[in-house]
């Protein structure tokens, strides 16, 4: 990524317990990037953050869904807050050379829905990603479900294993790679910098 001019944006995804704050913190620590600095947000491109320490939820599944209506209604927001967010602060950045990196984006709803409440019709969603500005790259973060339940029981092991099966679904090693999780933070990051390497000249 050597004399690279224009920003890069990747956006992690996955369950609770894959790991996605300390692959993020590995990668923030690492000498293989080439960057004048690193931006770094939390599922929008709103308010950047500090680190990427994501505040903690113990049942990220203890309220209800919304309505149909209320639920079409949070998706329209969401649209409306990604693209003025990139309008605002990341288009900016596009004449530095940042690294700007998301922790959780749009796409989480799509798999894990009742985190965000959300009770529509999921096709509805799906067209709705249409009209979100999208990260150069995604990386999904995972592994068997035993080795994440071990980690964190935020919810029931079925629903885990049915979030592992969603965002592995997402994957078509072109904008979204998968990425397994259950080796060392070091050789995860090593794998994550390649992968930007091999797509820097924005083929994606």
């Amino acid at each position: 990524m050597e004399g690279e001019s224009v920003v890069k944006t990747i956006a992690f995804l996955g369950s609770d317990g894959s790991g996605k704050s300390t692959v993020i913190d590995t990668l923030l620590e690492s000498d293989k990037l080439n960057y004048n600095k690193i931006e770094y947000f939390h599922l929008k491109p709103i308010v950047k953050s500090s680190s990427s320490g994501e505040t903690v939820v113990d049942d990220p599944h203890a309220k209800p869904v919304y309505s149909a209506v209320k639920s079409y209604m949070k998706l329209l927001f969401f649209i409306y807050q990604y693209n003025k967010g990139w309008i605002k602060n990341i288009n900016p950045l596009k004449s530095d050379n940042t690294l700007v990196i998301f922790d959780r984006y749009y796409d989480d709803l799509l798999v894990d829905y009742r985190r965000y409440r959300y009770g529509g019709s999921m096709a509805i969603a799906k067209f709705a990603r249409k009209f979100i500005p999208k990260p150069e790259l995604y990386f999904i973060l995972v592994t068997d479900a035993d080795i994440i339940y071990k980690r964190k029981q935020e919810v029931e092991f079925s629903e885990l294993e049915r979030q592992i099966e969603g965002y592995s679904s997402l994957a078509d090693n072109k904008r979204y790679f998968l990425i397994d999780v259950n080796r060392t933070p070091s050789e995860i990051v090593k794998e994550i910098v390649n992968i930007m390497k091999e797509n820097h000249n924005g083929n994606v």
